[in-house]
């Protein structure tokens, strides 16, 4: 069963979001997207790479209202 995970930047995740982003920045480091994976791991606690201001305040104001339906019920 997968899960989803919203990110945006300085959202805290929880338990569950940074596993599965975690799970996501392996299966991209294995297939040898190092830049995609350095992107998701941004969202991890301990990150090196910090957020600019400016994306910061866009995950502020667009990241709690930011709804994400794939056309799944339920």
């Amino acid at each position: 069963m997968g899960t989803d995970a919203v990110l945006w930047a300085g959202k805290h995740l929880s338990d569950q979001e940074q596993e599965a982003t975690r799970r996501v920045v392996e299966l991209l480091e294995r297939a040898g997207d190092t830049e995609g994976a350095e992107a998701f791991a941004r969202f991890l606690p301990g990150s090196e790479h910090a957020w600019t201001p400016d994306e910061l305040e866009l995950g502020a104001h667009a990241g709690p209202w930011l709804q994400i339906d794939g056309g799944r019920e339920g």
